[in-house]
């Protein structure tokens, strides 16, 4: 099967989604009227509430709700094949992602911009506003975790990709202080730094190359520790720096990367018409998968969460966005649109991780550990043939090398006979070093781009064409767990594949770690700044001065312990631990979510049985999301918790998740006795929309 005839079909559903549900919940369920003075006009201040006009909203909405979720989630759901990452997307977004978006919006507009947390405490009283206001704030921290952990996996090791992402930094910053102290914030200021905002930014792209390719790459080699203590330092000074000086221009500069590379990336699939390799159903539907450890049901509608459906958009839906809408049936796009628009990133981001060989697939998605020495219990697979060959790796072994492998100072390579070594470590060592070991390496190049099958076979990996996806993208891919990578790939052969492009998969793949990773970072730091307020607000309720928007101490303690909370997760988890958690704490936001727009349905649509356009897709999710959170505490973390190694890490784990899971039940019941309340009260004759 070939994608062009997948996506197509994928754009003709989404378009009559758009065109008749959508059109059906603005007229009946939601009666939209512009007759109604929204807040950006009534309560307008110029900073906070202001009517955008709708392009420009739709603009902003799209980058504020499209993380990395819509990218890395299909991507890690492909390990069950490709038919039911593909359906979830397509029927969960029209259904109910689009639909928790749109109602969200319309009820935060007509109360006058509210927050989640505050709708819920209005329409479901003081108790359970405060349980859904502690249950954001522990989604917000492990979302960002779960994000994060995507651009370490991605750049670790990567000299080029670290300095290129690096790069868009102090970019933005020349960028935010050119448009607002030099140009005072004028049209003409905003399109200059555009043009050479974007210019720098391919530019610093070319040179990342010549960059990891010379005797300063070995600086820019990160560790996973070094890269999320190094996000973690971005995240808190953008989290305390004046929005226009870098969040704001960091989110203009990614907003034309985002739209502009997934319009490309839709063309190309088009074009190029690539064939899905991925089966369509594959042997980890029943569980023991290579990333989600869990099967199919439940694990593939928490594994896909952003692009299907999104709880961390409700936070956006009740947050910047209804404060700015101009009129109200500018909703419809703005709300149901731009969550369908990111459900065709999920659909791209799938096909792309589809069109490579499932052996690959697995080749980049898991990091298995593998004996230094090959024996008869590795079943002869190891880094090295015989103890002899390893002993020669004396005289070779970097200062780097000897790092990654585990050697002491002074300690001979010897010593690693009877050991074990993730597969990346292996992969990361010096060419001199694998060359000494009999590896198909060009000594002088910086990477072992050049390994052949029988390399990977020493090593007990199954390939297909990843040799030469290696050599093509001048990088290493193997073992590079977490989907950013696997994705990258796939946009690359998607982008090679068009008309002569076929030589550029080098740059076209870090083109793709570098979009993501604008993507991801956005998230991050527009994250930990959601997270800071929320924080403070929480930290208010014991420390009224601290709590206040103006209190310097009050936002530095507030993001401290958001930084240090995410910060925390990426350092003592992985992908197959942090994701589950993540679409987790998601999916239970957006059942939180659900439950506030089914009581506003119920007491305000024209019938009651209009609820059920919400109530249906909370009854799909709460049940596939609380029963993901029970298996993934039963046969995931209490596993992690029964061992010493990991012990703390899997306490945490289950706490957390069973704290989420406890504060949604209650949310749920909660909703359930205000539901059969109003299901037995008269129906008002006028029914009057909150200001």
């Amino acid at each position: 099967m070939h994608a062009a005839w997948w996506m197509l079909g994928a754009l003709a559903v989404l378009a009559i989604g758009y065109r008749y549900y959508s059109a059906f919940i603005a007229a009946k369920v939601l009666s939209l009227d512009d007759s109604r003075v929204t807040p950006a006009h009534r309560l307008e201040d110029g900073q906070n509430f202001h009517p955008t006009n709708r392009v420009v909203l739709f603009g902003h909405h799209f980058a504020a709700i499209t993380g990395a979720g819509p990218l890395i989630g299909p991507v890690l759901a492909a390990q069950f094949g490709f038919y039911p990452g593909f359906f979830w997307i397509l029927f969960g977004v029209v259904l109910g992602g689009a639909v928790h978006d749109f109602v969200i919006l319309v009820a935060s507009t007509r109360r006058n911009g509210r927050s989640l947390a505050e709708i819920a405490r209005e329409e479901l009283g003081p108790v359970l506003g405060l349980v859904t206001a502690v249950a954001i704030l522990f989604i917000v921290v492990i979302a960002l975790a779960g994000l994060g952990n995507v651009v370490v996996n991605a750049l670790a090791e990567s000299a080029w990709g670290v300095f290129t992402v690096g790069a868009s930094i102090p970019i933005a910053l020349v960028m935010g202080l050119y448009i607002h102290k030099i140009r005072r914030g004028s049209a003409q200021g905003i399109r200059e730094a555009t043009i050479v905002g974007v210019v720098v930014l391919f530019a610093a792209l070319l040179i990342g190359k010549q960059i990891g390719d010379s005797s300063l790459a070995v600086h820019l080699k990160l560790s996973k520790t070094t890269l999320t203590l190094a996000m973690a330092t971005y995240g808190f000074v953008a989290s305390v720096l004046p929005v226009w000086m870098l969040l704001c221009p960091r989110d203009y500069l990614s907003s034309y990367m985002k739209i502009g590379t997934i319009a490309l990336l839709v063309v190309g699939v088009v074009l190029v018409n690539p064939p899905i390799q991925m089966p369509g159903i594959t042997e980890y539907v029943h569980g023991g998968g290579p990333i989600v450890k869990g099967p199919l049901f439940p694990f593939v509608f928490i594994t896909i969460a952003c692009g299907a459906i999104s709880g961390f958009h409700a936070l956006v839906s009740s947050g910047t966005t209804p404060k700015m809408i101009d009129k109200e049936r500018d909703c419809r796009a703005i709300g149901y649109g731009a969550m369908l628009m990111e459900g065709l990133v999920g659909i791209t981001a799938l096909i792309a991780a589809c069109v490579m060989p499932q052996e690959d697939y697995v080749a980049i998605n898991t990091n298995p550990e593998v004996a230094i020495v090959a024996t008869s219990s590795s079943h002869g697979e190891g880094l090295a043939r015989s103890a002899e060959e390893l002993a020669a790796l004396d005289a070779v072994l970097s200062s780097h090398d000897r790092e990654l492998l585990g050697l002491k100072p002074n300690e001979p390579a010897s010593a690693l006979a009877d050991r074990k070594v993730p597969l990346a470590r292996a992969l990361a060592i010096s060419n001199r070093s694998l060359a000494a070991l009999g590896y198909h390496v060009d000594e002088a190049a910086p990477r072992a781009t050049m390994l052949e099958d029988q390399d990977f076979a020493r090593l007990g990996v199954k390939v297909k064409e990843l040799p030469e996806l290696q050599r093509g993208s001048d990088e290493i891919v193997a073992a590079r767990t977490g989907g950013g990578v696997s994705l990258a790939v796939g946009m690359a052969r998607v982008f090679s594949g068009l008309p002569g492009m076929g030589t550029l998969l080098a740059y076209w793949y870090h083109f793709a770690i570098m979009f993501e990773a604008l993507f991801i970072l956005t998230t991050i730091d527009t994250g930990t700044r959601i997270g800071r307020f929320l924080m403070q607000e929480m930290i208010g309720r014991v420390s009224p001065e601290l709590g206040k928007s103006t209190s310097r101490a009050g936002a530095l303690v507030a993001t401290t312990l958001i930084v240090g909370g995410w910060s925390y997760f990426i350092l003592t988890g992985n992908i197959s631990t942090i994701w589950p958690m993540f679409g987790i704490a998601n999916q239970l936001l957006a059942c939180t979510a659900l439950c506030v727009a089914t009581t506003i349905l119920l007491r305000e649509a024209k019938k009651r049985s209009y609820a059920m356009v919400t109530l249906a897709p909370l009854a799909f999710v709460g049940t596939t999301t609380i029963t993901a959170g029970v298996e993934s505490i039963r046969h995931l973390f209490l596993p992690m918790a029964a061992q010493q190694a990991t012990r703390t890490t899997g306490l945490v784990n289950v706490i957390v998740t069973g704290l989420l899971l406890a504060c949604v039940v209650m949310v749920i019941v909660g909703s359930a006795i205000r539901w059969w309340s109003l299901a037995q009260g008269p129906r008002p004759k006028d029914l009057a929309v909150p200001s």
